[in-house]
């Protein structure tokens, strides 16, 4: 295969990883990640549990209303080590943020470095990046309607749900249930998937943001994204992020395990696991060349990083 029919192929990949990221993150918010243990998350103190039950609806709807200033109106940009794992192998990039899209350097295919056909289709990529404009609105197009199709069913979580409140962490978390509301009326047909999902999830008070969510299709759901799915019960998902030392919210774990069908008789299986670490600000007016030479010319890889992303994976399971 040569590098141009490479990177076409690479390029279809990457409209597939869209909607796959959509399923990632349609229940919550932008990638979720923690430092701590889900066990540590959940055991609650006595004392903690003696605190108040907080206003719920208020809490869910600051939490989402935050969640969507963040992935709209980002305060800063990173780059960052991504993992993508799956039953088939695994891909590890080093990405850099920008307002032009993302930009990724191949590090690692299944664990190993990449061969001389997979750098040199990653290098005809990124030089399409810079040389093709086309080529370049046209994956940063697909984006941005994944964000927006993203935060429509964000903008559901506070009517989507009848939330229980269970308690806090010893963290101070707060840990709620939640499971459909009989009277939601979903705003877009992303927003479908809510009437079939239940679970727990903890939230940060302080910061009214989404720490950890847990949770499962409890009866099989139809939802569109450009095409019609239909997900079968059984399905689950959990997503994580955490707080850096700038107070920045950043992804860590996303995990899913779905199957059912695409376009009524296409068999659909997603089983996939994206992990992310090492976060390194870059700055806000940084552009997509730039970026590109900086993942060419100065790589800035911090020492241990795969050791990390194993860390993560290992502390919540493996294919």
């Amino acid at each position: 295969m040569n590098p141009r029919a490479a990177a076409q192929v690479q390029h279809c990949n990457d409209k597939t990883m869209l909607t796959r990221n959509f399923l990632f993150c349609m229940v919550g918010c932008a990638l979720i990640a923690i430092q701590t243990a889900p066990s540590t998350l959940m055991a609650s103190s006595h004392q903690a549990q003696q605190q108040p039950p907080p206003n719920i609806h208020k809490l869910i709807r600051d939490m989402a209303w935050n969640e969507l200033q963040a992935t709209e109106h980002p305060a800063h940009y990173y780059r960052y080590i991504n993992r993508n794992a799956s039953p088939d192998g695994s891909r590890t990039t080093e990405q850099i943020q920008t307002s032009q899209g993302v930009a990724e350097l191949l590090l690692a295919v299944n664990g190993k470095s990449p061969s001389a056909k997979q750098r040199q289709a990653n290098d005809h990529l990124l030089s399409r990046l810079i040389t093709d404009p086309g080529f370049r609105q046209s994956r940063l197009k697909d984006q941005r309607q994944d964000t927006a199709r993203r935060n429509s069913v964000i903008k559901n979580l506070p009517e989507a749900f009848i939330y229980t409140y269970l308690g806090r962490s010893k963290d101070g978390l707060i840990h709620l249930k939640f499971r459909p509301d009989p009277q939601f009326n979903p705003s877009s047909r992303q927003a479908l998937i809510l009437e079939g999902m239940a679970g727990e999830l903890w939230v940060d008070p302080s910061c009214q943001r989404m720490v950890t969510i847990d949770g499962m299709l409890i009866k099989d759901v139809t939802i569109g994204w450009g095409f019609l799915a239909h997900l079968y019960k059984g399905g689950r998902f959990l997503m994580e992020q955490s707080k850096g030392p700038d107070g920045t919210w950043h992804p860590k774990l996303l995990s899913v395990d779905f199957d059912g069908t695409e376009l009524i008789f296409k068999g659909l299986h997603i089983h996939e696991r994206e992990i992310r670490c090492c976060y390194e600000r870059v700055p806000h007016n940084l552009s997509i060349k730039t970026a590109v030479h900086m993942l060419q010319e100065h790589p800035a890889l911090p020492e241990h990083w795969d050791a990390d992303l194993d860390a993560i994976e290992k502390s919540n399971g493996s294919y």
